[in-house]
């Protein structure tokens, strides 16, 4: 375990030394799917027939342990105290009236989209980030974890930089944004995790801990889905990355627009390895032992 720990702490280093030495540019391949209208990002399928306007709703969403479960109290060796912030990406209705890219900036974009459309099971994004956001937040409270949802509903409003604001104020220590990919390349998938440049007008104390969030969670998601590794993309292009205030990651589930992992996406036993894969990181971004 002593071992382990320090592995782990000199891996931790040398990650935080390479992202404040990289210059990493944004890939040609992506289409990321926070704050871009939907028409830029997938043409193949037609958006889904919006709802009528929804009703106002308690957008603040606790999620806290039962401690009277032992896989929850006396079994769990986790810090209670540890909160986590889930943002399951995006909402029925797109809201494009405009918000700064960051604090202090004049650069503004729309509040927030309504995301893609799997090409091949017509599944909206917002639809599949709530449902594996959901299954993380399971995952999590089973670990011993408390859970800040910023939303359980589709039927919401809430901008990018609220988003950022809700998760901070819950006294969560991380802000876990969970979306889904597209590219105008069909046969392009995987999974990649987005952070927040060493050089960010906005956040750069928070680069290197965004990055080694990002890190663990992606290679533990790899680890267990077998998805293709697409990396790490450090931009200062996320409204909802901008305006955090504790370390936080975009997770990209994985490419919407290729048919055969958008399917794979839906399935139970994929779903299940992808929440795993982000519990795991989670669990080493506190240094926490999961497994053997």
């Amino acid at each position: 375990m002593k071992v382990k720990r320090i592995t782990l702490l000199i891996l931790t280093v040398a990650i935080v030394i390479a992202v404040a030495c990289s210059d990493v540019q944004q890939p040609e391949y992506m289409q990321p799917t926070e704050d871009i209208p939907e028409s830029v990002q997938i043409t193949v399928t037609p958006e889904p027939t919006p709802s009528p306007d929804p009703e106002p709703v308690d957008d603040h969403v606790w999620i806290q342990p039962d401690l009277e479960d032992e896989s929850t109290s006396l079994e769990s060796d986790r810090d209670k105290s540890i909160i986590i912030a889930i943002d399951p990406g995006h909402q029925r209705r797109g809201n494009s009236a405009q918000e700064p890219l960051g604090p202090g900036s004049s650069e503004t974009k729309a509040m927030v989209a309504s995301g893609t459309v799997g090409v091949a099971t017509n599944v909206p994004e917002y639809e599949l980030t709530l449902e594996i956001s959901l299954l993380l937040r399971d995952m999590l409270i089973e670990r011993g974890y408390e859970v800040f949802m910023i939303r359980d509903t589709h039927d919401v409003d809430i901008s990018n930089k609220t988003r950022a604001e809700m998760a901070a104020e819950s006294g969560a220590q991380i802000f876990v944004r969970i979306h889904a990919n597209g590219s105008a390349d069909a046969s392009v998938n995987g999974i990649l995790t987005i952070s927040p440049t060493s050089n960010s007008p906005f956040i750069p104390h928070l680069s290197p801990s965004s990055f080694v969030l990002s890190h663990f969670i992606l290679e533990e998601m790899i680890i267990t889905t077998g998805a293709n590794n697409m990396g790490i993309w450090e931009t200062d292009t996320m409204t909802g990355i901008n305006w955090s205030t504790i370390p936080v990651t975009i997770v990209e589930l994985g490419f919407m627009t290729n048919p055969e992992e958008d399917r794979l996406m839906q399935t139970p036993e994929y779903q299940q390895k992808l929440v795993e894969g982000m519990a795991n990181g989670i669990d080493l971004f506190f240094n926490i032992d999961f497994g053997e």
